[in-house]
């Protein structure tokens, strides 16, 4: 990628991530028990700290080269440095691939290959990326989760929305995991699903649905309308500041 992220980026996003992420982990977890988990885009690895804590040992992160590996929340050994917009290869499945909030920071013409190298991964896949008007540091692809749906329905992958309902009244979790998550699983993944997860399998030609409070889809449409650059500065302000209160706060 051409962008590379600061460390106040990374502050700013691992402040929400863990905390978000220990919510969806304990829902998703019995669901889907995984023994193993491959993070796409994994930052400093706040999720899979999380999976960790969880049970899970077996995990792998994936991101750029900029990413201060002094600064991961992982064993060294767990992280790989791969340029996501490129083939992401490992000679193993996982029992979880997940790639949370990062679709949207890749252009365009690797969206494919992002979705490719998550279901090459695995048979069941966790996946959120930023929809239209989310705003953010470097969203250059923000699209409707139907679009990334197609993406997986070429690759055999139907969608299951059995996160977000779970999520409703849970304190700490923020809006673009709550609204954004969805599982994807192939034919083989479906084996051994358990019937709470079998049941909210999207219907075969029906759009994932936009979810979100008025409060949330009041946000998505006036940040549409603003200049991408506005946005980007928005973003960075805000992230500097929440970042700061969160190093004061540690």
């Amino acid at each position: 990628m051409s962008h590379v992220y600061s460390d106040t980026f990374f502050d700013y996003i691992d402040e929400g991530a863990l905390r978000s992420a220990r919510a969806v982990i304990d829902i998703a977890r019995p669901l889907l028990n995984p023994g193993s988990v491959l993070d796409l885009g994994c930052g400093r690895g706040a999720w899979l700290k999380a999976w960790s804590e969880a049970g899970i040992p077996d995990v792998i992160g994936v991101d750029g080269s900029y990413v201060d590996r002094s600064q991961l929340m992982i064993p060294d050994d767990s992280f790989v440095a791969v340029d996501l917009t490129t083939p992401v290869r490992f000679d193993r499945r996982f029992d979880l691939a997940q790639s949370l909030e990062v679709g949207e920071h890749l252009p365009a013409s690797a969206a494919r290959q992002l979705v490719e190298s998550l279901t090459d991964a695995s048979d069941r896949v966790l996946f959120s990326a930023a929809v239209p008007g989310q705003g953010g540091e470097f969203h250059v692809n923000e699209q409707p989760l139907s679009y990334w749906q197609d993406l997986f329905a070429a690759r055999g992958y139907q969608a299951f929305d059995c996160i977000r309902p779970k999520l409703a009244g849970v304190p700490g979790v923020a809006p673009w995991y709550r609204y954004n998550t969805i599982l994807y699983v192939n034919a083989a993944g479906q084996a051994g699903l358990p019937d709470a997860v079998r049941e909210t399998r999207v219907p075969d030609g029906a759009p994932v649905g936009e979810a979100g409070s008025f409060a949330w889809r009041m946000r998505l449409g006036i940040v549409s309308v603003l200049p991408r650059s506005t946005v980007t500065w928005i973003a960075q302000t805000r992230a500097a500041a929440l970042a700061r209160q969160a190093r004061k706060q540690g």
